[in-house]
């Protein structure tokens, strides 16, 4: 049980946070010279949680939201949003990708950009550096704590072979889910131009709190 103090803390989170993303974010697009970008980095938590994964289960608990599978039509990804209280058009997304989920094919968020932070388990986030100019997806591994901030256009997705893994991504501006501008898989992907084969990532494991991925040949 939390009492009210821990209820103020986890809105002060939610509305900090907010406020750092939609700065992070600002600063990105000011420094963009054409073309989607990608960052990655480490979230730094402050107190009352030592964890991303304690300031998500606070959020959850404090401030409750609908959460259902078939997130961008998939079944093994839920979500949940928790809109705005300031009158703006962002928000801040619980996301849950179930354990085997490597079905998520390569998409695009045309009309918002993003910025996601892992809050339990690990995965692999699949991006195209270049679509314009290359072919070659790369492929990193995100655990608890790192954050992913993309500008919109990144052609990308998310695989979770271990098990489930856990996110807040902020979205800004943030669109319905079963909103034609929610998410889009783009000509090039149906046209098959660029070639993933999920089962290709051979191993992800994590022995002794240490993440390692295999790549096959």
């Amino acid at each position: 049980m939390h009492d009210d103090s821990d209820g103020r803390s986890a809105t002060d989170g939610l509305i900090a946070l907010l406020g750092v993303m939609r700065d992070a974010l600002c600063r990105v697009r000011d420094a963009m010279r054409g073309g989607a970008v990608f960052r990655l980095g480490r979230l730094k938590v402050n107190a009352p949680w030592r964890t991303a994964a304690a300031f998500h289960v606070a959020l959850h608990e404090m401030h409750p939201i609908p959460v259902a599978a078939g997130f961008e039509d998939n079944p093994n990804v839920e979500g949940g949003a928790w809109r705005s209280a300031d009158g703006g058009d962002d928000a801040l997304v619980h996301l849950r990708f179930l354990a085997g989920t490597e079905d998520l094919p390569l998409h695009v968020h045309e009309y918002s950009d993003r910025l996601l932070v892992v809050t339990s388990g690990v995965g692999l986030f699949h991006y195209l550096p270049d679509a314009d100019k290359s072919r070659e997806l790369r492929s990193v591994v995100v655990e608890a704590g790192d954050a992913m901030l993309f500008t919109r256009g990144l052609i990308h997705t998310f695989t979770a072979p271990l098990g489930d893994l856990t996110l807040l991504s902020y979205h800004a501006p943030f669109f319905e889910f079963n909103d034609s501008r929610q998410y889009t898989i783009p000509a090039s992907v149906r046209q098959g131009r660029y070639v993933w084969t999920p089962g290709r990532l051979a191993a992800v494991s994590n022995v002794n709190d240490a993440t390692t991925v295999a790549l096959s040949a």
